[in-house]
Order: structure tokens, then C-alpha cells, then sequence
């Protein structure tokens, strides 16, 4: 039961903190990712390992958070996942080496974990009316707060403290918010779920072992020579192996579940839920919306700084228009959604718009580089803004989308489903689009590459389309 009734006015601003961070961390790591590779002298198919590692611990430890946050105290679990956040972003702040800073990215993973869920249970619990209405609209605002702060405010201290140390600062205001939040921490309202569901220790870990395995794969795969795969064998058959055993992994997943449902114990991966097409299709968009803005994003700073030798702060501010596009149409988003009818008809529609819209920013900054206009940065910014705006009303109704289309009964654990799927979908988006990239600028310049692989990003932008057609057809009431 909870331990406090429902309140008009508690403490959430720790929620919208960490809400921020989650978005943060990433943005980030991916403006970070150059400095990473020129000061630790690593090949960027290690540093795109790095920034993917954190999705892949992020991902496969939300549901069992969420359950851990339900049965022992959602405070306590923000406590403890605050506090690993800043003492994880100090250790990779701090990291010597490859090996140490992909460990310490893989424990930041985990401690991220801890915190997320607890947000909008928090919120579910502690707040009623329309103070509940409008913490979750703030939810959705800091998210993508988030994102302009990774980029602009990681920029500026990369820019400040220079190619050796810029990355190991910014990592390092990731620390800083941390414990600001877990200081905030202290004053959240303490609640439980009255009947808390079962752990899955077994499944959460083969799904982080077999996620991480598979952007290693991926990842590795960028080094292999277009030209001559066999020579060196090595990077094709070590991606060969970890792809293989990352498929194993998986692919264990479903006679354990099934196991488990017919034991009537609980998975990290509910059969019952997954037979739901909503839920198939709904944690389908919401991986393929997060890989294509993971990838998107790392690519664009590895281009604007590598390849066109950007600061960081240069890059950053590059991207400016694409998150304040994001932020703005997010904000919109529940409005447009109830004037086009609610969330099972004008969502659908909202985010069949919001697809093509993406669709045509991507073409628009592919062309842009294939045809090598100049000022690149001035050109992106100004496509960038159908990408951003696209994006956002894409990420707004989504959940709303895909909760209006999945039966009452499995709501909740949809919602962890889909957090999860967007967390697999950022390190997939690192690992195949970078890998992508990587491997078409061996062959051709730069800017050629990225604008061939943003080009193809198009393709992913008409697939969620098309699978948005479909959600709609399973919603309910439509």
C-alpha cells in the first residue's frame, strides 16, 4: 500500500530532473563521441560501442526497476539510482582507458534504469486532477529539454575545456545534476504499489547480455574492409560471433518466457502481453523512432566535427533549431491530438503527419550533403527544423497512441515495454546507422556517406508510417 495518500501539492521537481538527465546523458555522449575518440585514441567503431553500452544496461534492467520502485518504495529507488548516476558519471568522467569507460558507461546504464520508472509512477501516485495533467505534459517538455541541453551545453564544455578534457566535463555535469536530484530526492513522497509483481533476475540479465552483445556486433562489423572482408579476417569474424550469440541470447528469451507464464511467474518479456498486436506494434514504432534519432544524431556529430572540422560548441549550436523544433512541437502535440479526435483517431494521424514530415527533413539534409551545399551548418539548420518538428509530434502522442490501442489489463506493463523499446532503439540506431556511415566513408567522402546514409534514414521515417496505418486498425473504439 502507499505509505502517503495521494497530495496536492508534494515534491516533484527531483522527477523532472532526472527526466531531463535521461535525455541528457545521451545527447551528451553522442557530442562527446569525437573528443572521446581523438583523446583515448580509440577507432570509432569502440567509441560508438561506448555511447550504445549505456542503452543496452538502460534497457534491459526498466522493468525489473519498475518493479523493484513498486514492492521495496519508489523514493528509495530513486535515492539509490540518483546516487549511481553521479558516482557512474564521475567514473567515466574519469576513465583512463577503453575497457573502464565501457564499464563505467554499462553501471551508468543501470543506475539510469533505477531512476526512469519511478518518475511517472511517482507522478501516478502522489498527484491527482489536473496537477497530475500537467506533470505529465512536464514530462514530456524536460525530456526534450534534454536534448537541447546535450547538445548545446555539451558543446560549450567540450569547446571550453578542449579536446583532452571537454568530454570528461561534460560527463561530468551529468554528475552534478545527479546529485542535485538525489539532494531533491529526500523530500519525494514515499509510495509502493498495493499488490507488486514478481521479479525476473534470470531474464533481465540475459536480455542486457544479449542487447549489449548485439551492438558489439554491430558496431564491430564497421571495421571490416568493403574492399577485402577476408583480409584481416578478424573484424568478420568476431562480428560473425558476437552477432551469433547475441541471436542465442534472444532467442532464449522466448521459451523463458513462455516458462515462466506457464509456471505463472512473472518475465521480463510477457508472453501474454506480447501476443497483443498493440503491444507488438506499439514497442515496434517506439524502437524504430529512438533509432532513428540515435543515430541520426551521433552521425551528425561525427561528420560536423570530424569530417568538417566543427567545435563542439559549432556543432551543438548546429542542432539548435532541430531541438527547440522538437521541444516546440512536442508541446503541441496533445493539442493537435484532440482537435484531429483523441488519441485513437488524430493520433494515428498526428503521427502519419509527423513520419512524413521527418521524411522529408531527412531528404532534405541528404541532398544537402550529397550536393555539398555550403554553409552546411546554415543549410542543416534550416532542414533541421521539419526533422525536429517532426520528431516531437512523433514522440508526444506516441504513448498515448499505443495505450488507447492495447486492452486496460496490460497497460501498465506496455508502458515498461515501451520504455524499454526506446532505450534498445537508441544503442540499435548508434550501432547500425554508425556502422552504416563508417562503412560507406571508407569508400567515399565523407559528407557523400553521411548524406547516402541520412538518405536511407528515410526509408525507417515511411516504415513507421506504415506501421502507425496498423496501430490504427487495432485501436480500440476505432
Amino acid at each position: 500500500m502507499n505509505p502517503t495518500p495521494p497530495s496536492d501539492r508534494p515534491t516533484v521537481w527531483p522527477l523532472y530532473v532526472v527526466t531531463f538527465l535521461a535525455t541528457y546523458t545521451i545527447a551528451v555522449a553522442s557530442i562527446s563521441a569525437p573528443g572521446i575518440q581523438h583523446s583515448l585514441e580509440i577507432p570509432e567503431t569502440r567509441t560508438s560501442l561506448v555511447i550504445g553500452a549505456y542503452s543496452a544496461t538502460f534497457a534491459a534492467g526498466l522493468i525489473m526497476s519498475g518493479r523493484l520502485g513498486d514492492r521495496y518504495g519508489r523514493r528509495r529507488m530513486f535515492q539509490l539510482g540518483t546516487a549511481g548516476l553521479a558516482i557512474t558519471a564521475f567514473l567515466t568522467a574519469a576513465a583512463p582507458n577503453l575497457e573502464l569507460l565501457l564499464i563505467a558507461r554499462l553501471l551508468q546504464g543501470c543506475a539510469a534504469a533505477a531512476t526512469t520508472p519511478q518518475v511517472l509512477s511517482s507522478i501516478q501516485a502522489i498527484l491527482t486532477g489536473e496537477r497530475r495533467l500537467r506533470a505529465v505534459g512536464l514530462y514530456s517538455v524536460f525530456a526534450g529539454s534534454g536534448t537541447v541541453g546535450g547538445q548545446v551545453i555539451g558543446g560549450v564544455v567540450n569547446s571550453g575545456f578542449g579536446p583532452e578534457f571537454g568530454w570528461r566535463a561534460a560527463f561530468g555535469s551529468v554528475g552534478v545534476l545527479a546529485i542535485f536530484a538525489w539532494v531533491g530526492a529526500r523530500y519525494l513522497t514515499e509510495t509502493r504499489s498495493p499488490n507488486p509483481m514478481g521479479l525476473d533476475l534470470r531474464g533481465s540479465i540475459i536480455l542486457g547480455i544479449s542487447l549489449f552483445l548485439l551492438i558489439a556486433g554491430l558496431t564491430n562489423s564497421a571495421g571490416i574492409d568493403l574492399g577485402s572482408p577476408l583480409s584481416p579476417p578478424g573484424p568478420l569474424v568476431s562480428s560473425a560471433v558476437l552477432l551469433a550469440a547475441a541471436a542465442l541470447g534472444l532467442g532464449l528469451l522466448v521459451p523463458h518466457s513462455r516458462g515462466r507464464e506457464r509456471a505463472g511467474k512473472p518475465s521480463i518479456l510477457p508472453a501474454r502481453v506480447m501476443r497483443e498486436p498493440g503491444v507488438r506494434l506499439g514497442v515496434t514504432l517506439s524502437c524504430l523512432l529512438f533509432l532513428m534519432i540515435g543515430g541520426f544524431m551521433y552521425n551528425f556529430a561525427i561528420l560536423s566535427q570530424i569530417g568538417l572540422g566543427y567545435t563542439p560548441l559549432e556543432s551543438g549550436l548546429a542542432t539548435l533549431t532541430l531541438a527547440l523544433a522538437f521541444v516546440t512541437s512536442s508541446a503541441i502535440a496533445p493539442r493537435l491530438v484532440s482537435r484531429a479526435g483523441g488519441p485513437a483517431r488524430g493520433g494515428p494521424r498526428v503521427l502519419l503527419f509527423a513520419s512524413v514530415l521527418q521524411a522529408c527533413g531527412l531528404a532534405s539534409v541528404g541532398l544537402i550533403a550529397l550536393l555539398g551545399l555550403s554553409p552546411f551548418a546554415a543549410w542543416f539548420m534550416v532542414a533541421a527544423v521539419l526533422i525536429g518538428g517532426g520528431q516531437g509530434l512523433m514522440l508526444g502522442p506516441l504513448v498515448s497512441v499505443v495505450m488507447t490501442a492495447v486492452p486496460d489489463e496490460v497497460a501498465g506493463l506496455t508502458g515498461g515495454l515501451i520504455a524499454t523499446a526506446q532505450q534498445t532503439g537508441i544503442g540499435l540506431g548508434i550501432a547500425i546507422l554508425s556502422t552504416v556511415f563508417a562503412g560507406l566513408a571508407q569508400i567515399l567522402p565523407m559528407p557523400t556517406a553521411y548524406g547516402i546514409t541520412t538518405l536511407g534514414t528515410v526509408v525507417l521515417s515511411l516504415v513507421f508510417a506504415f506501421a502507425t496505418v496498423r496501430l490504427r486498425a487495432h485501436g480500440r473504439g476505432v
